[in-house]
């Protein structure tokens, strides 16, 4: 009896020792990995959508209304600036030229009648033969009938500019990407509050260019000069390249207050390619920073820690683990992409925990996560981020007592 009572009280204790150290042991299940810091190059980038077009893209509108008479031309093909693309009837336009015309020609025999009626008036009356008023009146007609000559050539001016609306030409050397009409429509001239017929479209497809819209929260960093890389959905295999030309300062899209405020950016590719078409589908990349020979660890491996310096504040940390012991490190971040981030205060090589917010909050200074492999069929690589990736290790050499401060009794000063 007395035996079993000494064995419970030997065993009891023992139990107690061996909590925290199979409590500090995290467990693959918790999603905490060891990963290498490593040391290369990181890019951050901002996306959105947008469409293809040619790099000078003219919708050829009706500015008069008519019967539709020729159209010389056809979807595809190349015209050159200033060839002719469509005709519309002319017969009211030139029959209002010709009434102009006939209008001008009336006005300047009233005027040279009017001008010779004042000269016989002045003659009479510097010779007293007549009054005053009479050759004011004849000098009232004279003024009358050469304003009347004035409005004869303006309407004619007005005839002739009509008339010239009935033909249209190109206005860039293109490709004629859109027919909308037939000979025989009606073409609708535009008013304040209907737009007129859009007759074809013409489009300078030497460059190609990328309408894209962007939210707010990608737009702000986005400058003119950018490089990017722009994926075809037609062509999901291929990466072209572009700059940003132009971004947008107001946008094309409020949201309503519901969804986020969308603007335009206007990229221009470096290259064309024979598949390509206006209207294509694209998704873009925009470059905004980056950073070459830094050093890079997961994005997943920084947490928020007290400043020991000013615990009111908190500072970004990396847990570094050396010889099984994790260490709380402050870092400084700087440029990051969706998986990685680049650090400084670490060294390339250094081993760092990775895994949830939640998980690394758990783990504190001088916990020991066991035995580290130095065998290389314990290394493995990431294939979504390139990190050199270590196997957890369970309980082994270094694990077997309790850690400095125990995960229970509340940690180190990076404690969270």
């Amino acid at each position: 009896m007395k035996k079993k009572k000494w064995l419970l009280l030997l065993i009891i204790p023992a139990a107690l020792l061996l909590m925290p150290v199979l409590r500090s042991t995290p467990d693959e299940e918790d999603g905490i990995q060891i990963t290498v810091a490593r040391q290369g190059s990181l890019e951050e980038r901002s996306d959105g959508s947008g469409t293809l077009e040619g790099i000078t893209k003219v919708d050829v509108s009706a500015e008069t209304g008519g019967l539709v008479e020729s159209i010389p031309v056809e979807v595809g093909d190349t015209v050159l600036v200033g060839q002719l693309l469509l005709g519309l009837e002319t017969t009211q336009a030139r029959a209002n030229l010709n009434s102009a015309a006939s209008q001008i020609e009336s006005s300047s025999i009233a005027l040279d009648q009017a001008q010779r009626e004042l000269e016989r008036t002045s003659a009479l009356y510097d010779a007293n033969l007549t009054s005053s008023e009479d050759y004011q009146v004849a000098q009232e007609n004279v003024d009358l009938r050469r304003q009347e000559l004035y409005r004869a050539n303006s309407s004619y001016a007005v005839s002739d500019n009509n008339l010239s609306k009935t033909t249209y030409y190109s206005p860039v050397s293109g490709i004629i990407t859109a027919l909308n009409v037939e000979e025989g429509e009606t073409a609708v001239q535009g008013t304040m509050n209907n737009a007129g017929t859009v007759l074809m479209t013409v489009e300078d497809m030497s460059t190609f260019r990328v309408r894209v819209n962007m939210v707010e929260s990608e737009i702000v960093f986005v400058r003119q000069g950018m490089s990017a890389e722009v994926t075809l959905d037609a062509l999901p295999d291929t990466v072209f390249s572009g700059t940003v030309e132009q971004v947008g300062l107001s946008s094309i899209s409020d949201g309503g207050g519901e969804t986020a405020a969308e603007f335009e950016v206007l990229l221009r590719l470096d290259a064309v390619d024979a598949s390509m078409r206006s209207g294509m589908s694209a998704s873009v990349e925009i470059v905004t920073s980056g950073a070459e020979n830094c050093v890079i660890v997961p994005v997943q491996s920084i947490v928020q820690r007290d400043n020991p310096q000013n615990p009111a504040e908190q500072v970004s940390c990396v847990l570094v683990v050396n010889e099984g012991v994790i260490s709380a490190v402050p870092v400084s971040t700087g440029v990051s992409s969706i998986m990685e981030i680049q650090v400084e205060g670490i060294s390339s090589g250094d081993r760092v925990v990775s895994g949830p917010v939640g998980a690394l909050r758990t783990l504190n200074d001088g916990d020991i996560l066991g035995a580290e492999s130095d065998s290389e069929s314990d290394e493995d690589s990431d294939e979504d981020s390139g990190f050199p990736m270590v196997g957890l290790p369970g309980t082994g050499p270094g694990a077997g007592g309790p850690p400095p401060g125990g995960r229970g009794g509340g940690g180190g000063p990076h404690g969270g």
